[in-house]
């Protein structure tokens, strides 16, 4: 099953100003990932800020991944790419590197 990369980051502009709303949307948030991680549809989430990260999930396609980054939006927005492992992805680009250098 394909293996997709989602990189996040809060939306400030949206996010209340006042202390007690703003901790009531970060538990709701948390909740809500607790959960994606718990159904094991997440593999794994990371912080690199407060407000940015990254996760990783399993998905039977894209439209999926994107559904559930989704679900998210919009208090977070999020670029959602595919990893493609590194014994299906080497052989094809190392072609295209050697066809372009003319050794292909």
């Amino acid at each position: 099953m394909p293996l997709y990369q989602l990189h996040y980051k809060a939306n400030p502009a949206l996010w209340p100003s006042d202390p007690k709303e703003n901790l009531a949307m970060w538990e709701e948030s948390t909740q809500a990932a607790e959960a994606l991680l718990d159904s094991g549809n997440l593999h794994d989430l990371h912080l690199v800020t407060p407000t940015e990260g990254y996760a990783r999930l399993t998905a039977e396609s894209k439209t999926t991944a994107l559904a559930i980054a989704a679900s998210f939006f919009p208090m977070f927005t999020n670029e959602v790419v595919e990893l493609v492992p590194w014994n299906e992805a080497k052989d094809p680009v190392l072609e295209a590197v050697r066809h372009a250098a003319g050794q292909g």
